[in-house]
């Protein structure tokens, strides 16, 4: 049924070849506008980094979807496996459409439903429909393509509403049971467990939350000649030696979206940009660098921020199963206690690292489709007054971030590369399900 359907939609773009409808008014350069609008508006929101990967992940599917159906031939129909209620637009309902607006717009009408901010997704699109008039889209075709993107973001918003988000809302909060080797609040908020019901939410591909299986941990000890304290000690050996360019590796991947910075009695949230942000950031540059087409970029953004969204709830479902102290409440009991990490410590459970599964998730993605040689430079952090970083490959990108979180002094060298692990496992599992050549 559904090929017969973009059959049809196929003979209809090719029979309105030269139409309005048809005419190069948007390229890469709006969809990467996009991204930074929904990537600002999620700082400003300060959306923590598992309900960032979700905000991200349904607007780029919007895209995506919406590009698809226009261009069958260049993308193929991911519905089926992560929208399986998904009805596809009749063919009278694209007539007269144009495929770029529709598909920025979809995006921005989708990202409002997730965002705080509603009115900065307003502005966008608005800003995309001042430019259509601008280079000649007639009224109708406007028309035709915001009602057809408002057709397509309602069917998504069925499964937005029913991913079981609005539901963990309401759940328990997490907090610390005072066991040994348990997670416990870390200073300097002493926040409860961060989303810890995210494993419930629905993931996109994978079967379930509990996919993938981590290696299990040393047993909790507190002797010196036990490997779980030879793992702690690792951590407080190597903050003590750590050179200009760990420490640097570790602040340019920090990521935190909601840093506390205490003076005094008065304390200050400083809003940055999220590892799922990060990343999908790096597409960007990547795509302008390499001058990528509309849909090899569209396809690196949504397969990216599926890969990440569902690599953070197999993520979450492991940290909270496992329960596992973090290195700042290890060290300070039992080694040192005026110890502290460089970077600050984020409330939830140590294993596996978030970081690196998002990021491993994302590279493995980016891999499959430009290959395991092309050389880039991030220069996200300039929006901080950060520096830029280069690197050879995605993955050698990834490592290194999950490097930055042991430089950081905020997870064990196990977490950091099971979480490697994970990531490229979750990435896989996205690819051979969605990509088709």
């Amino acid at each position: 049924m559904r090929l017969s359907v973009l059959l049809c939609i196929g003979f209809i773009l090719y029979g309105c070849k030269s139409s309005e409808n048809t005419v190069n008014v948007f390229g890469i350069s709006d969809l990467n506008f996009a991204n930074r609008s929904l990537l600002e508006t999620v700082m400003t929101d300060g959306f923590s980094p598992p309900v960032a990967s979700r905000v991200y992940a349904y607007p780029h599917i919007a895209h995506y979807v919406s590009y698809s159906i226009f261009y069958p031939e260049k993308l193929n129909d991911i519905t089926a496996a992560i929208l399986p209620d998904f009805v596809m637009p009749e063919p009278k309902e694209i007539s007269g459409c144009n495929a770029e607006l529709t598909s920025l717009l979809a995006f921005c009408y989708t990202a409002k439903i997730l965002v705080f901010s509603e009115y900065k997704m307003e502005e966008l699109a608005a800003q995309l429909i001042k430019k259509a008039k601008e280079k000649g889209l007639s009224k109708s075709v406007i028309q035709k393509s915001s009602a057809l993107a408002q057709k397509i973001t309602d069917r998504i918003n069925q499964r937005i509403r029913t991913d079981q988000y609005k539901e963990t809302r309401t759940m328990e909060r997490w907090t610390s049971v005072k066991e040994p080797g348990k997670w416990k609040e870390t200073p300097p908020d002493y926040l409860s467990g961060l989303e810890p019901h995210w494993s419930k939410i629905k993931p996109l591909v994978i079967d379930s939350a509990s996919i993938y299986e981590a290696t299990p941990l040393p047993s909790f000890s507190t002797k010196p000649d036990s490997d779980f304290h030879k793992m702690a000690k690792e951590v407080y050996i190597l903050s003590q030696r750590l050179d200009s360019t760990q420490i640097e590796t570790a602040w340019f991947w920090d990521d935190n979206p909601n840093t506390s910075d205490h003076k005094g009695h008065s304390m200050a949230i400083i809003h940055k940009i999220s590892p799922p942000g990060h990343w999908l950031n790096i597409i960007a540059q990547i795509s302008e660098k390499e001058n990528l087409t509309p849909d090899v970029l569209t396809r690196l953004y949504c397969y990216s921020a599926i890969a990440m969204f569902d690599g953070l709830i197999s993520c979450w479902y492991e940290k909270y199963k496992t329960n596992l102290v973090r290195p700042i409440s290890y060290i300070q009991e039992y080694i040192d206690p005026e110890w502290r990490p460089l970077i600050q410590t984020p409330p939830f459970p140590e294993y596996t690292s978030g970081h690196s599964v998002l990021s491993a998730a994302a590279a493995e993605v980016l891999t499959q489709i430009l290959g395991d040689s092309l050389s880039f430079t991030d220069s996200t952090q300039t929006m901080f007054d950060g520096p830029v970083r280069s690197f050879t490959g995605f993955h050698e990108a990834a490592w290194e971030v999950s490097m930055s979180r042991f430089y950081g002094g905020i997870h064990f060298r196990p977490g950091i590369e099971e979480g490697n692990k994970q990531g490229k496992y979750i990435g896989q599992m996205v690819m051979k399900k969605l990509y088709k050549q």
